[in-house]
């Protein structure tokens, strides 16, 4: 007799290998918005410097994408390692998920392309808001009594992966209207979220400790 279908035969490891490929090819588009300088030669020591240094704004929005991508890649490794099951609805949150992870070099070359432009900025931050806001959906579903995650998982570690994308969905958030006022201090605003990580980091490793020696 057959056995019957179950939706947790999806293995964790191939998903892994999936979303690390995605994860892959996003940060390495990211490069080719990147456009090295057409000069004459008989112009290259005058005009190069310049041209440069009008870059600097692509220079900036790589490396704030690649480290904002690097960071999801994080949460995503770190949340896999909890998940001892996948479901359908798991699978399709992820898959979600991961489909916005390789847009983000659109709204990257949008923004680097014009970055004088609010609404460049707007669309960039709100493509980030999707991404943040998707992360929060799988790891509350993944989470929500246990439902795929081990039944003995600290609730310190649950707390930290909420709240590390609530912050960062904040800081995405209030970053829209400093846009408005200031574009560029908006774009260097979106840099704390790495410090902000850190922290609440320290914060919940902290409270695990103390918690266990309570114990």
């Amino acid at each position: 007799m057959p056995s019957k279908f179950r939706e947790d035969t999806i293995s964790t490891a191939r998903l892994t290998s999936f979303s690390d490929g995605v994860f892959a090819i996003a940060v390495t588009l990211l490069v080719f918005n990147l456009k090295v300088p057409e000069i004459a030669k008989a112009d290259v020591h005058t005009l190069l410097p310049g041209l440069i240094k009008a870059m600097l704004p692509h220079f900036i929005t790589y490396i704030l994408t690649f480290w904002l991508i690097a960071a999801y890649w994080i949460f995503h490794h770190r949340m896999l390692n909890l998940v001892i099951r996948i479901d359908s609805t798991f699978l399709w949150i992820n898959i979600s998920y991961l489909l916005m992870i390789s847009f983000m070099p659109f709204p990257t070359a949008l923004f680097a392309s014009y970055p004088r432009e609010t609404f460049s900025f707007v669309f960039y931050v709100c493509s980030m808001i999707v991404v943040g806001i998707l992360s929060l959906v799988m790891s509350g579903y993944a989470s929500y009594n246990h439902r795929l995650i081990n039944k003995d998982m600290p609730i310190e570690t649950i707390k930290f992966f909420f709240f590390r994308q609530l912050t960062q969905i904040g800081v995405f958030i209030l970053s829209l209207p400093l846009a408005f006022f200031e574009l560029r201090w908006a774009e260097y605003y979106l840099f704390i979220v790495f410090p902000i990580n850190r922290v609440a980091r320290g914060y919940f490793r902290g409270r695990e400790e103390k918690r266990k020696s309570l114990w």
